[in-house]
Parts: structure tokens; C-alpha cells; sequence
């Protein structure tokens, strides 16, 4: 009956009924939001691109900065149908904030389908909206992160890898040119690794065979495909997280059944499979290894191990819990998530903040030799000398570096929260599940927090809990709730320890070796597409003047859901031996910026909005920033 009226319509039929169909939608959209709890001003919004039209030309967190310059401290956003109430100062935010689980602010977005599909959800815990399932993974996760012992393993490995790293590049010789961003994923990878599984995956090793063409004959058929596994590993994680924007945006029809979209997300899934399969592997190979074990035999300590003997009788934990919903053996499931959060948010991160390090103190000069000074005085004069963790504890000026950049240049500019009872934010009502955006970026660079915020003084973050700096009481009073790298309350960054000891250690092994020096001073800090330039050179008298210059290409995208720092830095070699000099300069390696078209139709008519995507290698910057 209904396929006989349906094959009844003539052309004109279809399209008075198409007609129709976009009449009522259209004013259904506007009925919704012109009748909307608590209106607030904010961009006005179009059918089914909701605020998207007006972003375009803009990056994401410079439109957000024009809009609260416009709209005031709190305004309203609207994306792909998901409306985004933004909050600008810390009044409006202390209830989020708070460390504990009867926080009414547990999660940090919504669950979308499309999430669902790529088996991002409901695991670990950075995409996990089951209130009881995270507590009991991070539980665990914090337990195996936060111990002394893995402080001083992560330090002592952290030296380990750096020496590793610069002895593959003498052997490279003086005219190799070397990718830096990738010898530094690999680095990042290969420590998280580690202190995931408890084994090396020599990715820096892998890399440094890759690059020699003599050692593929050389080598045997089991390194070569050990080399192949290790490089197609560190691609995965990289690919997994770039599948993440097509999940959110793109609806199910459009990504099953869209030409060029079904492509990509059938990459995608391949890849997760591939990957999820890899780690799988890793899990049923540690969980043989241990039943293997002889019980009067000590198993290693490591995050896997932590989770396999979880409340189990070869269990290493020292701490035992009270609540019984902890004492149960952790799940294969449960497992998986934990350690996929782990590797994938410890890969990149520390390289991204890193940079920034690098262009600032390239800046401010007193402030790198502020930095120098206190490397001299807590590491000594020995440059061959490890690093230990009593050195990480009083680089004071060194962590106040690395904060005051990050209010200056934050790789998470803003952070999600969503609440799950009614509460009142910024004398609003608001009903369970909106959806709250905390603009950090304008809330650390606000003059109602922080004195002469334009200014570049790590002194403001200086042994602030000792009001060691009368000029910064503004900062005393403010900082709790104005200042964050590793987001706050419940959702705190479990691995926030394990990401500042990387940091502080790679900083010192480099400034106490090299003086650092931007090589295009007036070049800016720009977020698109360009490079800025620094020259290291030797502190040290020798034989043969180190010096190497680093291109660093800094790209950001931001589509309506997703925020990424892509940094990759680009080093070129020069060594100058016996009065001769010798140039060795680096490919510019630049992304593939594609442009992505986004489908949005109905069936007589599609309508194309044209949005530059980043399809390689763009990795989301939240690292060990889980929140």
C-alpha cells in the first residue's frame, strides 16, 4: 500500500513534499531555540550547521576569544545540534572543580553514537561515562602511576632512552639530516610503553634501523618485521586518533553510506582492529608470562602486571581496599581500556609543551639563564651525571617555566564537563546533562586573576605556596581556580606526575648540555603552518662545537568537537670540527591539509560546508592530560 501511494508521486510531488519537510524542520529549529531554557547571548545559529558557518577563517580558540570579547563572560555556542554553554570566570566554576565523587560534574562530554561504533567508550578512562566502571579503573590507574618507586623508574629510564637516542644519532654521522618529531614520538612511546607493559618496544632502536638502508640486507627477517611491527604500531596510535572527528561529526548514515566519508571510516575501523588486536596481544602474552611464573618467584612491577594480578593471589599491589566494588579481579575488557589510555595518551604530549618551552625561553633570555642558573646549582657540573629524582624535586624555577608558558600557549585551551543533577552556574538553572565548556585560555590570561597577564614571568608561579613573591598576591588568592595543565577535581590527570618529571628532565638534560637560541627572533608563535628556528649550541669546551637547529612546525585545527596541537619539529645538524663547518640541512616536512567536505543534505539537495581537516598524523594533544 505505502510503496504504491510512494510510486504515485510524480517530480513535483517529491519536491513540494521535500519543501514541506524543510518548512517544518526549519521551524522546529527555530521554535526549539527561541524557546530554549535560560537563553544566553551567542552567535545566531543556522539549521543544521548550528554556529559552524561563523568559525570558518577563524581557529577555534581565537573565535572562542572573539566571541567572549563580544558576548561577555558566559555565552552560548551551538554545534552540529549540541548546545555548549561557555564560562569565562571562576565563579562560575567552582562546583565543577571539586575533588570528589560526589561531585554533581563526573564526565566530561557526551556519548555520541558515533563514539559508540568506534569502541572509544565505555572503557580506561578518558571516554568513560559509567560513574562506578571509572572509579574502579582509576583506582588502579592512579595506584600503579603515583608510587615513589614509579617516580624514580620513569626518571632513571627517562636517561636511559635520552642516551640511547643521542648515541643512534652520532652514528647517523654528522651529514644525516634527522626528523626530530619523529625520533621524539618514538621516544615519548617507547617511555609510556615501558611503564605500561614493563618491556621495552626499542622503538627508537626500530626507527634508528629503519633509517639505514644497509641494515635491511643486514639484518635478519624477524628484526626487519620487528622493525615493521614497531613503526606500524606508533602509526596506528596516531591513525586512531584522527578517526575520532569523523565518529563525532559525521552521523550514521553519512558515514556508512557517504562515498569519500565510508572510505575513511572504514580506514579507520581497519586500523582500530588492527591496533586493538596488537595490545590485545600484548595482554594474553603478560597474562601467560605470569601463570608461567613460579608463585615463590617475584613478578615484575609494571601498570599491566598492576592490573592482571589486581585482587588475585599473585597480586603486587601494596595498597588494599575497603570498598568492596574495588575487590573484585579486574576484566580483560577493563584492562584494555586502562592500557590503550595510557599508550595513546603518553605518546605525544610532552613533546608539544616541550617546544613551547623552547620558543619562550628563546624570548626571554633572563629567563633562560634564570633557568640555566638553577641547573648549575641543583645539578652540579658533571653534564654526564643522571638526573635523579631529588634533582626533578627542587627544579623549582624550572616547573614555574613550564607553567607560566602553558597560561601563555595551552595546549588544552578549554575543558568539558558535563553535569549529572540540576545546578546553578552563573545564576542559571540548568537541568542534568548540559553541556559546560571551561575557556582556560581567557579565564589564565583575565586581569581579575592574575597580575599584568601579557607578561611572561614564571616568578608568578615561583614556590608559590610559600608567597615567595609579594608582587604576585593576586596569583595567591586566584590560582586554585584560574590555573590548570592537568584539568581538576575527580577528573584530574592521573599520569600529571609521570608528564612534569618528562618535562623537567628533558629540559635539564638539554639546557644544562646546550645554550638554545631562536634563530629568527621576530618570528612569532603562530598556529598555522609555520616554523620557528632555534640553534643549540655546546655549553661545554671540546674538541668538536655541537650545535643543532630545530625547525618547529606548530598547526592547529579545531573542528566543532575536537581540539589538536599538532607540533613537529624539524632538526638540522650542524658540527663544527677543527675550524670546519659543515651544514646539513632538513626537508620541511609539512602536513597534508586536505580539504574534508562535510555532507550535511536532504534528498533533493545537498549542501556542502568546506572545512579544512588535517587527515596525517594529527594526533589530539591530551596525552597525560586526562581528565
Amino acid at each position: 500500500m505505502i510503496s504504491t501511494i510512494i510510486l504515485s508521486f510524480g517530480i513535483y510531488d517529491i519536491f513540494y513534499l521535500l519543501i514541506t519537510f524543510i518548512i517544518i524542520y526549519v521551524t522546529h529549529y527555530y521554535y526549539r531555540y527561541f524557546t530554549r531554557l535560560n537563553p544566553l547571548p551567542g552567535p545566531f545559529p543556522i539549521p543544521f550547521l548550528g554556529n559552524v558557518h561563523q568559525k570558518i577563517g577563524y581557529e577555534y580558540s581565537d573565535w572562542l576569544k572573539l566571541m567572549h570579547k563580544k558576548y561577555g563572560d558566559i555565552f552560548e555556542i551551538n554545534f552540529v545540534g549540541q548546545r555548549s554553554i561557555i564560562l569565562c570566570r571562576t565563579e562560575f566554576i567552582e562546583n565543577m572543580n571539586i575533588p570528589t565523587t560526589k561531585t554533581k560534574y563526573p564526565f566530561r562530554f557526551h556519548i555520541t553514537e558515533g563514539l559508540t561504533e568506534y569502541g572509544y567508550i565505555g572503557t580506561g578512562l578518558v571516554n568513560n561515562n559509567d560513574h562506578k566502571s571509572w572509579k574502579y579503573n582509576r583506582q588502579f590507574f592512579s595506584q600503579a602511576m603515583m608510587t615513589p618507586s614509579f617516580n624514580h623508574q620513569a626518571i632513571e629510564w627517562t636517561n636511559e632512552l635520552w642516551n640511547e637516542m643521542e648515541f643512534y644519532w652520532n652514528k647517523l654521522g654528522e651529514d644525516y639530516e634527522l626528523d626530530f618529531i619523529k625520533w621524539m614520538l618514538r621516544f615519548t612511546n617507547e617511555i609510556i610503553f615501558k611503564i605500561s607493559t614493563g618491556k621495552k618496544n626499542n622503538s627508537i632502536a626500530c626507527y634508528y634501523n629503519s633509517l639505514i638502508p644497509e641494515n635491511f640486507i643486514n639484518l635478519s627477517e624477524n628484526e626487519n618485521k620487528k622493525i615493521k611491527n614497531s613503526e606500524d604500531f606508533i602509526h596506528s596510535i596516531e591513525t586512531l586518533v584522527d578517526g575520532l572527528i569523523y565518529f563525532v561529526i559525521f552521523n550514521k548514515f553519512m558515514r556508512h553510506y557517504v562515498p569519500f566519508i565510508r572510505g575513511k571510516i572504514n580506514g579507520f575501523l581497519k586500523n582500530r582492529d588492527y591496533l586493538f588486536e596488537r595490545i590485545s596481544n600484548i595482554i594474553k602474552e603478560r597474562k601467560i608470562e605470569i601463570e608461567n611464573t613460579p608463585l615463590d618467584q617475584p613478578l615484575r612491577h609494571d601498570m599491566l602486571t598492576s592490573f592482571i594480578t589486581a585482587n588475585t593471589s599473585r597480586d603486587i599491589n601494596s595498597t588494599k581496599h575497603g570498598d568492596v566494588d574495588l575487590l573484585r579481579p579486574m576484566t580483560d575488557k577493563e584492562i584494555f581500556g586502562n592500557i590503550l589510555d595510557a599508550i595513546n595518551g603518553g605518546t605525544d604530549t610532552t613533546a608539544n609543551l616541550l617546544c613551547f618551552v623552547v620558543y619562550y625561553l628563546g624570548h626571554y633570555p633572563e629567563v633562560k639563564q634564570r633557568l640555566r642558573q638553577e641547573l648549575d646549582e641543583v645539578l652540579g657540573n658533571d653534564l654526564m651525571k643522571p638526573i635523579n629524582y631529588n634533582n626533578i624535586e627542587k627544579l623549582y624555577y624550572c616547573d614555574a617555566v613550564i607553567k607560566e608558558v602553558y597560561r601563555h600557549s595551552p595546549i588544552t585551551f578549554f575543558i568539558g564537563r558535563i553535569n549529572v543533577e540540576k545546578d546553578e552556574v552563573g545564576g542559571f538553572n540548568w537541568p542534568e546533562g548540559t553541556s559546560f565548556h571551561i575557556l582556560y585560555s581567557e579565564i589564565m590570561m583575565s586581569k581579575d586573576y592574575w597580575t599584568n597577564p601579557e607578561n611572561f614571568d614564571p616568578y608568578r608561579f615561583y614556590k608559590i605556596d610559600e608567597n615567595y613573591n609579594n608582587n604576585y598576591l593576586l596569583e595567591n588568592q586566584h590560582i586554585k581556580n584560574s590555573f590548570t595543565i592537568f584539568g581538576g577535581g575527580i577528573r584530574i590527570c592521573p599520569g600529571r606526575k609521570l608528564a612534569m618529571i618528562e618535562l623537567k628532565c628533558l629540559l635539564a638534560l638539554i639546557y644544562r648540555k646546550y645554550d638554545i637560541e631562536l634563530a629568527d627572533i621576530n618570528s612569532p608563535l603562530k598556529y598555522e603552518s609555520d616554523n620557528i628556528c632555534v640553534i643549540i649550541a655546546s655549553q661545554v669546551p671540546s674538541s668538536g662545537v655541537v650545535s643543532w637547529k630545530f625547525l618547529i612546525l606548530i598547526e592547529k585545527e579545531q573542528s566543532p568537537y575536537s581540539y589538536r596541537w599538532i607540533v613537529l619539529l624539524l632538526m638540522r645538524m650542524k658540527i663544527v670540527l677543527k675550524g670546519t663547518e659543515v651544514k646539513n640541512w632538513v626537508h620541511l616536512l609539512a602536513n597534508n591539509i586536505a580539504l574534508l567536505t562535510l555532507v550535511l543534505s536532504t534528498a533533493s539537495e545537498i549542501t556542502l560546508l568546506r572545512a579544512l581537516v588535517n587527515e596525517q598524523r594529527n594526533p589530539l594533544a591530551v596525552g597525560f592530560f586526562i581528565y
